[in-house]
């Protein structure tokens, strides 16, 4: 790693054993060392509509081949990055039930090595991409999409990944580049802050996939998720939703019409 890098893992490191730094510390250095490794990646420029109102912020919660997390990240949350992009602000968080082993320092993932291998890989892309989603969420979304269709079968699934939706990269950014930081001490430092923040939750998440919207955990109705940020956008900005929200009011009330 290069000068710059090796200092702000280093700084990030020491901000973690800080507890509730970690956060803040991780999102400012984020945007430091992206710039200095991928200068090319791109930044999502606001819309009138972003300056003007206030966005819901939403919080989800996942691991990288849990196949519930799979159909939704490729399903209703993909939805609603497509066409809620103006309304939200999404912020993914790769760690879900994964586990620390203090004595032995290693994780381990419900869905096994490739999971936590996976997990390290997203967490870096997520911190390379400035924790923009519009910027990663392509890639997170062709992971899903196979992670889905070989579940059960994950072994082998981290090298199709790489290799299908590395095209969706932004920028100038590589699957190598994936894999450098998922083996070297910055994709251990990103891995413990997601760890930080996913055991931090409050109340504490139960299962995956964990979406919280403005504080507040929505449970097993994340798949109604973008009904859900329209309806908490008009509450915000007190303000009718806007237009594109008429299709996901309708789709809700025919699932609780159906009792699904």
């Amino acid at each position: 790693p290069g000068r710059a890098e090796t200092r702000t893992t280093t700084r990030t490191t020491m901000l973690l054993r800080r507890g509730a730094l970690v956060v803040l510390a991780a999102l400012a250095l984020a945007a430091q060392v992206a710039a200095v490794r991928d200068p090319g990646f791109r930044v999502h420029a606001p819309t009138n509509a972003e300056h003007n109102h206030e966005k819901v912020q939403v919080y989800y919660y996942m691991e990288s081949l849990c196949p519930d997390c799979a159909k939704f990240g490729a399903g209703a949350l993909s939805d609603a990055v497509d066409k809620l992009s103006d309304l939200m602000d999404l912020y993914v968080v790769a760690y879900g039930n994964e586990r620390y082993n203090e004595t032995t320092d290693k994780y381990t993932c419900q869905h096994g090595p490739e999971e936590c291998y996976m997990n390290l890989v997203e967490n870096c892309l997520d911190f390379y991409s400035n924790d923009d989603y519009r910027n990663y969420y392509p890639f997170f979304k062709c992971a899903d999409e196979i992670a889905a269709s070989v579940f059960p079968n994950v072994d082998g699934v981290s090298a199709k990944i790489m290799a299908k939706c590395g095209s969706t990269l932004p920028g100038n950014l590589t699957p190598q580049d994936l894999d450098a930081c998922a083996k070297d001490s910055l994709g251990e430092t990103l891995i413990a802050i997601s760890k930080y923040n996913t055991d931090t939750l409050d109340p504490p998440h139960t299962y995956v996939p964990w979406v919280v919207v403005d504080k507040k955990p929505i449970h097993l109705t994340f798949n109604n998720i973008s009904a859900i940020v329209c309806d908490e956008w008009s509450r915000l900005n007190d303000a009718s939703p806007p237009a594109q929200c008429s299709q996901f009011f309708e789709a809700s009330e025919a699932v609780e019409e159906a009792g699904v």
